[in-house]
Order: structure tokens, then sequence, then C-alpha cells
């Protein structure tokens, strides 16, 4: 699984970014604000990257920065919100007004979200206004702290094979000490968790 590209900045579109790595181009589909944030074609960018597997797709979502990422992971887990929705109210909002506006329960400012109704906004804020608030949340996301790439991606590797966040926990925490290359973390994550 991919987690995260960086490379040379091909061709940039409201929708999706071209990026070249070790001569390979990977379209990403994009949020309007994570392509406010792309330098000009010709110029390194690194992006978090959300890896989509469904039945004939795969699929490669990129955020500005893993806060952007950790955000659409909250949004999709919601009932009847799909990736593009969920890129979608990304790009409707600045970052931090969409949680202090999830966190705060504000229905009115998220019905500004191009499919977003007020029964849709409603169950947003039900579902996530808790998991944004305090300081287990996302709270000060812009002054969130770096994030693990090791660890985020072998976890995102394992819940696109199927695995559930409770179950991969306890798998990552024994992985963590040796934190072997990638892909033996994989193969023996994936050998404890068929135990």
């Amino acid at each position: 699984m991919i987690g995260r590209l960086r490379g040379l900045l091909l061709s940039k579109h409201p929708n999706q970014a071209l990026v070249e790595c070790g001569g390979v181009g990977y379209v990403c589909a994009i949020s309007l604000g994570t392509y406010g944030q792309l330098p000009e074609p010709g110029a390194e960018v690194v992006l978090q990257v959300e890896t989509l597997l469904r039945e004939n797709e795969l699929s490669l979502l990129g955020f500005a920065s893993p806060q952007e990422r950790d955000l659409y992971r909250l949004l999709v887990k919601v009932d009847g919100v799909g990736p593009k929705l969920a890129l979608a109210a990304l790009g409707a909002l600045p970052l931090e007004e969409l949680v202090r506006a999830l966190r705060g329960r504000d229905v009115k400012t998220l019905t500004r979200i191009p499919g977003i109704g007020k029964k849709s906004a409603e169950k947003l804020c039900f579902e996530l206004s808790e998991k944004l608030g305090g300081p287990g949340g996302l709270e000060g996301l812009a002054a969130a702290p770096p994030r693990d790439a090791w660890e985020d991606d072998l976890r995102s590797a394992l819940m696109n094979l199927g695995f559930r966040e409770e179950t991969v926990a306890p798998v990552l925490a024994t992985l963590r000490t040796e934190r072997p290359p990638l892909p033996e973390a994989i193969r023996r994550a994936l050998k404890a968790l068929q135990r």
C-alpha cells in the first residue's frame, strides 16, 4: 500500500495531482484545500496518501498534511459519507474551520458544504464532535505533533486489507520496538493477525 508520495509535481487540477516518483507518475485525487497548498508544477511535493482498494479499482487520495488525512479517515467512518463527499468537505472549508464546526456542532456552517444537508450535518456533528474534542482528539490540528510515517503506512496497509483498528493496534505495538522494513513488517503483522 502507498502511504506517502514525495516527488516532482507534474500537473495539478482542483480535483487531482500527478506526482512523479522514481519515473512513475501517480495520479491522486485531492481536495480543494490540498490543491491550494500545492506548489507550481515542476517543484517537489510531499503528499500523505490514502490507498483505496475496490473490486476493479485502485485509487490514491492525496493530502497536504497528516492532519487532513486523519480528518478524512474520521469523515468516511460516518455512515453515508464516502470518499468523494469527504474530499468535498475538506475542500469546502479550511481545515481548522471544519474541525471547529464539527466540535461545536455548527450545523449551519456544515450545510455550506455541497452535498451535505441539515440531517447529514447533524449526523456528522453527533458522530464526530466527541472524537474531535479534548486532548486525545484532533483539537489543535495545526499544532499536532509529527506522525510516525512507518507506523502510519503499516496501519494503513493492514486496514486496507480489511483489519479493524482495534485488531491492528496490539500488533503495531509489538513491531514498534524492532521497526523492521515495511514489507517484512506487513508479513509479520499478517502472520500475527491470522492466528
